[in-house]
């Protein structure tokens, strides 16, 4: 598969809203910031990542099914 920036971007930013959304939820104050809320909070931006990568995989597959069906 070859590298695509919008692929990237679109990775990156699924992945950091993610784990933004998650800190602003869980409303953690910065005097409880730990280790532990930190690796959380990460493993919860790349579950969001990967589920936007996925989606992204998905999306693209049915494009292509589609696209060929027209050209036929």
């Amino acid at each position: 598969m070859p590298y695509n920036h919008s692929l990237s971007l679109a990775t990156t930013a699924s992945g950091m809203l993610g784990g933004v959304s998650r800190a602003v939820t869980e409303q953690i104050p910065f005097s409880t910031i730990s280790l532990i809320s930190v690796i959380d909070v990460a493993a919860y931006a790349v579950v969001s990542a990967s589920v936007g990568y996925c989606v992204k995989i998905v999306m693209d597959i049915i494009k292509n099914r589609y696209s060929k069906k027209n050209d036929q």
